[in-house]
């Protein structure tokens, strides 16, 4: 297990203006996954790119971000993700008047990334590959547990299945394991309880990333007295193989 807590997670400065934290990869003892925070000060922009191996997701976790999709260019907003599958052209930018924060997942920890031209843009959203979430409702997950389903084959992915859980206090999703893939679960808002192999209560604050390995028993619950938000992340499609457990 890996609980890649805030204080120690790896800094580095991908380009102007934007600082990127390594929540899940190699460098965390990952197989499979590869997940990093970006914040972006007001103007910093990010290549325009590829990854030629495997696609992308790109999460809105904080303020607003314009995203470049193929020859598209629109606005995304708190809640909003985006797929760029693999070898599709993409980039983002905060044009905003405020910080804003991506959260970006692969499934790999290789990515093969490629640098282009930017091309003529529209102002338009795409058709697809685009989770608008002003345009969503969540579902009841478990009691207490609303859900938010953005990224999947619904959205055109080929191994990638993100969802957001908003967790009522003393709500809990069941114990159970993954078979054949790892999954990370990113506490995005206030605290949040995990379960572990033999260990039942293991704390996670914001911004605390919890990655658990294939075949090994874990959950997640709220403890606590305040609504807690958990983004939950696999390298598979919809919906993941699990097995419930005790």
């Amino acid at each position: 297990m890996t609980i890649n807590k805030r204080n120690d997670q790896i800094s580095s400065t991908p380009f102007i203006g934007a600082t990127s934290l390594l929540l899940t990869g190699k460098e965390t003892g990952s197989d499979m996954l590869s997940v990093n925070e970006i914040s972006l000060e007001k103007g910093s922009k990010s290549d325009y790119y590829i990854i030629s191996n495997v696609e992308e997701t790109l999460f809105v976790s904080e303020g607003s971000v314009t995203f470049r999709l193929g020859d598209n260019i629109f606005n995304a907003y708190k809640g909003d993700c985006l797929l760029a599958k693999k070898s599709e052209p993409h980039g983002f930018e905060n044009t905003g008047n405020s910080k804003a924060v991506i959260i970006t997942m692969s499934p790999s920890v290789k990515l093969d990334k490629e640098l282009l031209e930017e091309p003529n843009f529209k102002h338009s959203k795409p058709d697809n590959g685009f989770f608008d979430r002003s345009k969503n409702e969540p579902y009841e997950f478990e009691p207490g547990i609303m859900r938010y389903d953005m990224v999947g084959d619904f959205l055109g992915a080929e191994s990638t299945y993100f969802s957001e859980l908003i967790l009522n206090p003393g709500a809990a999703a069941p114990n159970h394991y993954h078979p054949k893939h790892e999954e990370s679960m990113y506490c995005l808002e206030s605290k949040l309880n995990c379960v572990y192999a033999e260990e039942n209560n293991i704390s996670l604050n914001q911004g605390d990333m919890f990655t658990c390995e294939v075949a090994i028993r874990h959950g997640i619950f709220n403890d606590h007295k305040s609504v807690g938000k958990l983004l939950a992340i696999h390298c598979v499609l919809n919906p993941p193989p699990r097995v419930d457990v005790d």
